[in-house]
């Protein structure tokens, strides 16, 4: 066997597992919404994708190292001149400088096509949430049965009542997230249900995260208004904003957070 030849095979390998995975985490949906629908793809669930990522990056990282240490020399040629002088800057590493930069603050800065790139991802991560739905507050997968029926005031004994007789086995004091996992369903099941059962008619709890990555035009729709009837709402209050204006933008702007803002509207969760 020759170390060589297993290092380049274990790069090939991880750089394929790492590539695929990394495509997978850049088009899956956020993790409050993976984590509230027990999303999948192929058996693999969002945390797994990002654990397999994790662990095939060392074998990269290892493998790369061995890797500059086999060829080292071919290396360090790239950094000659036509004399064979050590010169470090040469042309081909002013250009792979340049690109090198170019990324980083392309990327940290929002310039186009970096941001073109990174808005599409986020914008498909978030379309994920027209067939899942959100969870009605930021980790209430995490909530015990207990609290949980608290925040949406809803009743104990009642909630108790239902789960028992769609047979859920439960503990009040267990995590929605333990609960369903222990019953082969997702968070986002169980809320629907107690939701179907307990919820009056006309009274609809407005999912309120993830709104401030959303569109003006979204935010409005998922608050069940138009999208000009939303806007005149918040110049009302005096935030301008057009249809395709992020709202967390339009908010952080006025120097308020999107929950503010939609406080300020008169909305609850």
């Amino acid at each position: 066997m020759s170390l060589k030849k297993i290092t380049s095979l274990s790069m090939l390998l991880s750089m394929l597992v790492m590539t695929y995975t990394g495509i997978i985490l850049f088009i899956s949906p956020h993790g409050r919404i993976a984590n509230w629908t027990n999303w999948e793809l192929l058996g693999l669930s969002k945390e797994q994708y990002a654990q397999l990522h994790s662990t095939f990056m060392v074998i990269f990282i290892l493998g790369a190292t061995l890797h500059v240490y086999y060829n080292f020399k071919p290396i360090t040629s790239y950094l000659k001149n036509k004399s064979k002088k050590f010169v470090f800057f040469t042309k081909d590493m002013l250009v792979a400088s340049i690109l090198f930069v170019l990324f980083i603050f392309g990327t940290l800065y929002g310039i186009s096509p970096f941001s073109n790139f990174l808005n599409f991802g986020d914008d498909f991560k978030s379309s994920w949430e027209k067939d899942y739905g959100t969870a009605p507050y930021f980790h209430a997968e995490l909530s015990s049965i207990k609290s949980f029926s608290k925040k949406l005031s809803y009743d104990l004994e009642k909630v108790e009542e239902i789960l028992n007789s769609y047979n859920i086995k439960f503990k009040t004091e267990q995590t929605l997230s333990f609960v369903a996992k222990t019953n082969g369903v997702s968070p986002n099941f169980i809320y629907k249900l107690l939701q179907k059962n307990l919820q009056k008619a006309g009274n609809h709890d407005i999912p309120l995260t993830g709104l401030g990555k959303k569109t003006i035009k979204e935010v409005a729709s998922t608050l069940n208004l138009k999208s000009e009837e939303f806007i005149v709402k918040l110049r009302a209050i005096g935030l301008d904003a057009k249809e395709e204006d992020k709202f967390r933008k339009v908010a952080e702007e006025n120097d308020l957070g999107p929950i503010d803002v939609l406080k300020k509207l008169g909305f609850k969760k």
